[in-house]
This record gives structure tokens, sequence and C-alpha cells, in this order.
């Protein structure tokens, strides 16, 4: 007996009703929905005190260069008020003293609004870096970064939750949407109704799929508008409407895979078995496939390779002002060679070297350091060009670019920090070279760091591509699977 085609909105909202009445009664969507709501807390829960953490970290940074700067200007009224012993490293008075580790200022990256949506990579590299004359290698290479899907399932956030366990619970909820009808005879008594098995399955999984999401989407909105009011402005409401979006694609995505199984025919063992292998080929074994795919086409930067020529050109540094590093301490018997007299005060000679020496390392391993953050650019490039193969990784990378832990907001900081690092070198280096001794006007014209956000604009578009590209992979998914079900038959 063939599929009939009559009337299909009154038959959509029939089954539509008839499924959320069955999954209520026989109490699949209770345990499905508190299993789901747990998770869901729990994840954002981690991510909450992630995000919590490095707020405390941030302010605790902020509050010790405030007080760095307040004990340098009363250490430094003293010095040049002649009642403050002299000692090199300790004399805010000394610019090359200043430019190392005493002033204590740092780059800081401070958490978005919508952090806890995501840890990405936000615990596996740097949110501040201190700020010195040491060469940059020293301080922002001396850790690896990963792409943020290299990381797929090493934590359990709420990006976990959605990104892996909420495609089994679709699965649990829609592998057996038409065979169980089948198997238990109860497919030909519902086709004494006029509709089409694309009607009876679009009306299953529009249950299924509104029930999954009635539960998933609410929660972190109103827990995130709760605990911190930084979600309430505009552009966080439009980032949050984002997420909302891309767990819908996502959740619709598996959906419609589940439908165009159960579109075959095949028995309900059968389709679960397709339908977690699906899910280990999509989740598991894809990322994996495409990190070893990313490293063949476009090799990670070598560290070795980097350490190795930091090595030659601060050895060649060294030998090129050794005669400076070899100077005696004659400030150790002689204190008053420290003071500041007429304006000036006499750098140590080592201190100078130390100076010039890591400015030097740092112009000559520069265009290394360059090819270093092209190649880790081009990967992610390269991850973003390739991701449509996988959706765990489209959905990953944007759940990532809206909790802003995402890789590109990192290389950002990394490099208005070295963008910082070089106007810090630039405002002591004359005053190294000249002997100036710093002033309290100096002390408060320090560079100051500020944190420029990436253009919102432009994240907003990122990750609305990713939406627009899971949502062309599902409309092929649903035409095919809706040309099976027009084809198939009731049996």
């Amino acid at each position: 007996m063939a599929s009939m085609h009559h009337r299909p909105v009154p038959a959509f909202g029939l089954i539509f009703r008839h499924e959320l009445t069955i999954l209520l009664r026989d109490r699949t969507l209770p345990i499905v929905g508190i299993i789901l709501s747990l998770m869901v807390l729990g994840g954002l829960y981690v991510g909450i005190t992630q995000a919590q953490q490095r707020a405390t970290m941030i302010a605790e940074v902020a509050g010790h260069v405030q007080k760095k700067q307040a004990d340098n200007e009363k250490t430094l009224q003293s010095v040049l008020a002649g009642r403050e012993a002299l000692v090199p490293f300790g004399n805010p008075a000394n610019p090359a003293a200043l430019a190392g580790s005493l002033a204590g200022r740092h780059t800081i990256l401070p958490n978005s609004a919508l952090a806890a949506l995501a840890i990405g990579q936000s615990d596996m590299v740097p949110n501040y870096y201190r700020i010195s004359y040491l060469s940059k290698v020293q301080f922002m290479y001396d850790t690896e970064i990963e792409n943020p899907w290299n990381l797929l399932s090493g934590h359990f956030d709420l990006s976990f939750v959605i990104v892996f366990v909420l495609p089994l619970l679709v699965i649990g909820l829609s592998f057996n949407m038409l065979s169980a009808e089948r198997e238990q005879g109860t497919l030909r008594m519902l086709f004494a109704q006029p509709m089409s098995l694309a009607t009876l399955i679009a009306a299953k999984v529009g249950a299924r799929y509104l029930a999954l999401l009635a539960i998933v989407l609410p929660l972190p909105p109103i827990v995130l508008l709760a605990v911190f009011p930084a979600t309430r402005t505009a552009d966080a409401m439009l980032f949050m409407a984002l997420w909302a979006a891309v767990v819908a694609s996502y959740t619709l995505f598996w959906f419609a895979l589940a439908a165009l199984v159960n579109a075959f025919g095949r028995p309900s063992s059968t389709n679960a078995l397709i339908l977690i292998s699906g899910w280990t080929l999509l989740v598991l074994i894809l990322p994996i496939v495409m990190n070893l795919l990313v490293g063949a086409i476009d090799p990670a930067p070598s560290r070795t390779e980097l350490a190795s020529r930091t090595r030659v050109v601060t050895a060649d540094a060294l030998r090129e002002y050794e005669d400076l590093y070899s100077t005696d301490y004659r400030y150790t018997s002689d204190p008053e060679t420290l003071a500041v007299k007429d304006g000036r005060i006499e750098v140590p000679a080592r201190m100078r070297a130390f100076f010039l020496a890591k400015q030097r390392v740092d112009e000559r391993v520069e265009p290394l350091l360059n090819q270093f953050d092209r190649q880790l650019l081009q990967q992610q490039n390269l991850v973003d060009t390739i991701g449509f193969l996988s959706p765990a990784i489209l959905v990953n990378e944007a759940l990532n670019l809206i909790a802003g832990n995402d890789s590109r907001r990192f290389l950002a900081f990394k490099n208005q920090t070295e963008a910082f690092h070089g106007t810090w070198r630039a405002f002591f280096a004359p005053r190294i070279d000249r002997d100036r001794a710093t002033t309290m006007d100096d002390l408060r014209a320090l560079p100051t760091w500020q944190w420029r956000e990436p253009s919102s604009q432009a994240t907003a578009w990122r990750i609305s591509s990713r939406i627009a590209l899971l949502l062309l992979v599902i409309a092929l998914i649903a035409a095919v699977a809706t040309w099976k079900l027009r084809r198939g038959q009731i049996v």
C-alpha cells in the first residue's frame, strides 16, 4: 500500500501532539530531560568556575601593577631626595632597572562576557604576560599553542556536553522513529489518517527536537544573565542568540541524520548501530584524521628550531657585548655611583648589556618568529577550510568563538602584547643610552596596557558562516531523506 500525500498540516499537528504524549507517558522524555539538564548545569558550573578563577587572577595581576606603580613612586621620591639606600636592581631612578621587572607591568587578556560557555584554549594558554626588556622568546614562545579542536575531548564543560553528549541523546530518542512503528505493527494503523511518511517522520522529529531545545537553550542564558552583569550588553545578547542558533542547528543535524537512517526501513538495532557509528566517525575519528591531515599539509612550527636559533643569536649577542658584561661591580663598594646627579644616572654596564643583548636577540630572531606565527595562522585557516567535513569541529570552533576562548582571540592578544613590548623598549632605549635618570613625570608616563577587542562583527560573521554551512548540510540530508521517504512503502 503506497503512502498518501493529502492534508499534511493537520496530520502533522496530530502526530506531533501524539508523539509528545507518548514520550511523556513512557517517561522517555522526562528521563532524557533530567539527564540533559544536569549535564548542562554541570558543564556550565565548570565553565563559570574556570571563568571566575581567571577573573580573580586577572584582578590580582592588575592589583599588582597598581601596587608596583605606587611603590615605585614612593621609592623614587625617596631616591631623588637622597633618603633611599641605592641598589642597582631596586632603584626606579635607573631606567634599566625600571625597564626590567621593577615596573611590574603586565599585559592582560580579559574574559569575554560569555567565557563560561566554552573553556576552549583558556586553560592552556597564558592570559597575561609580564613585560620587561627580555626577549619575546623568553616569555611568549615557551609554551605550545594548540588548535582548539586538538583539545576537543580534553575538558568537561558546556561545549563538551553540546558536542559529545547531545548527539547521543538525539540518537537515543530518534533511532527507531519509524522502525519501532513498523516492528510493532502500528505503522499501517497510523496511515488510516491521510498522511505521508515524510509528514509522519517530520512530526516525530519536530516533537523530539523542540522538547530537547526547550531544555538545553534556556538554561545557560538564564544562569549567565543572573551571575554576570556583563552578559546584559547588546553584543553579549547577540552572541547568546548565535549560541542558541549553533546549538539548534547542531541538534537539527543529528535529527536529520536519524531521519535519513530511518528512511531506509532497516530494523531498529541496525539504525542504532549506524547512528552510533556515524557519531563515532564524525565526532571522534574525523577530528583526529583532520589533525593528522593539517599536520601533514602545514606542519607545526618547530620548537626545536626556534630554541636552537635563539641559543645561537643569544651567544652572538653575549660575544658582541662581552666588554660590558665583564665590567667590575664598583657600585657595590661605591653606591654613590648610582645616585642621580643633575638628572643623570650611571646605568651599570651589565644592566646596559642585558638590555642591548635582549634587543639584539629579538632583532635577529624576528624573521623566525614571524614565520612561526604565520604557520600557526595557516594551520587555523586550514582548519576553517576543511572543518565542514565534521560538524563537531564546526560547532566546537563556533562555541569557542562565542565564548572568546578561541585561537584567533589569543593570537590577537599575543600580537598586541608584542606591539606593547616594542613600545616598552622604545620608551626606555633613549633613557638608557643617554644615562637619563627617571623622573616622577617619566614614571607616571610609563606605557600602559590597553586591550583592544577584535571586531565583534567579524567574529559574528565567522560564527554565522559556520551556522550557514551546517544548515546547508542539514538541507542536503533532509532532501535525500524526503526523497527516500516519498519512494517508501508502508509494510
